[in-house]
This record gives C-alpha cells, sequence and structure tokens, in this order.
C-alpha cells in the first residue's frame, strides 16, 4: 500500500507516481500515517466531520485548492465551502470509511482499497510494529496520583527552605 505525501491520497502497491500532483509515492510504513478519506464541502463535509467526531476519529481537514475568492468575503464567516480533504489516519481508515459510506452524497476515495487496507493493518497488529495505549489500572493511577502530589509537596518544601537558606547567606554575607 502506497500513499502520496503531499496530497495524502492512497494507491495500491503498483503505483509509483500520484496522477494529481505527479510526485512519487511512498510506502505506508506507519500505522498513523495520515491518509486522505474524501474530498467534501458544503453540507458534505459538516456530515462527514460531524460523524468522524462523534465516533471519536480524529481528523484534519486540508485545502485542497486555491477556492478563488476568500470564505469569509462571500459569506461573511470562515466558513470552507469546497475542495476540503479530509484525513484521517492510516489505522483509523476502515472505520472511517465504514462511517463515511453511511452519508450517501460523499465519495470515499479509499473504498475499493478497504481490503488491502484491512490486510495491512492486521499485519502491523500481527507484527506489534506499534502498541495499543493500554488504559490504566486503578490502583495504578492512585499510586501515580499520590507519588505525584508527594513530589510536588517535596519540591514546594525545597523551594521555600532553599530560598530561606539563601536569605541567611546573603544577610551573613552582609552582617546582618
Amino acid at each position: 500500500m502506497k500513499y502520496c505525501n503531499a496530497c495524502k491520497k492512497l494507491f495500491s502497491s503498483n503505483d509509483n507516481i500520484c496522477p494529481e500532483c505527479k510526485k512519487n509515492l511512498k510506502e505506508i510504513t506507519d500505522i498513523n500515517e495520515p491518509v486522505r478519506l474524501s474530498v467534501v464541502g458544503g453540507t458534505e463535509r459538516a456530515l462527514l466531520t460531524g460523524i468522524l467526531k462523534d465516533n471519536d476519529i480524529p481528523f484534519v481537514e486540508q485545502n485542497i485548492q486555491p477556492q478563488g475568492v476568500s470564505n469569509d468575503l462571500v459569506t461573511g464567516y470562515d466558513v470552507k465551502l469546497s475542495n476540503i480533504a479530509v484525513v484521517v489516519p492510516f489505522s483509523a481508515l476502515p472505520k472511517a470509511i465504514e462511517l463515511a459510506t453511511s452519508i450517501e452524497s460523499v465519495k470515499v476515495e479509499p473504498q475499493v482499497l478497504l481490503p488491502e487496507i484491512t490486510q495491512m493493518i492486521e499485519k502491523y497488529k500481527d507484527n506489534n510494529s506499534f502498541e495499543e495505549e493500554k488504559p490504566m489500572s486503578r490502583a495504578k493511577r492512585t499510586t501515580v496520583k499520590v507519588i505525584t502530589a508527594i513530589l510536588f509537596l517535596a519540591l514546594i518544601a525545597l523551594a521555600v527552605f532553599g530560598t530561606d537558606y539563601v536569605m541567611e547567606l546573603i544577610k551573613k554575607l552582609f552582617g546582618g
């Protein structure tokens, strides 16, 4: 599986050059690599970003092409009207594709590559090339909080006693 580092579009492993920007394609080596889900604008953008937010899928919106006249001049608001690429992490792509296809008006670009994407993510998981964040146990969380509080109090005590010590040195220097 390859992607274009400039436009973030996904391609099969057979492709070598991005047809849109003519840049060389790179092999995906990181499961968190940002890749393009869709290019949307207006209502579709609001629907897609809303459904991604509701499902806690991280995403970024990127302008693809200049839009001519500034949006806030046209609408009076900073509203992205068109040519917005919605980019998600590669690991979240299968879930994002599933959610985006539920919106009929949104064209999901990497949908045809879904089997290859899923297979590659499973390969990364099997090889342990990334570690999922595991929730901290309640006992460990409490221990970390207690140790943090003790260290904070020790830091405050050090600041107070250190200041007192420095002040005593200054008094001795000036005969006080």
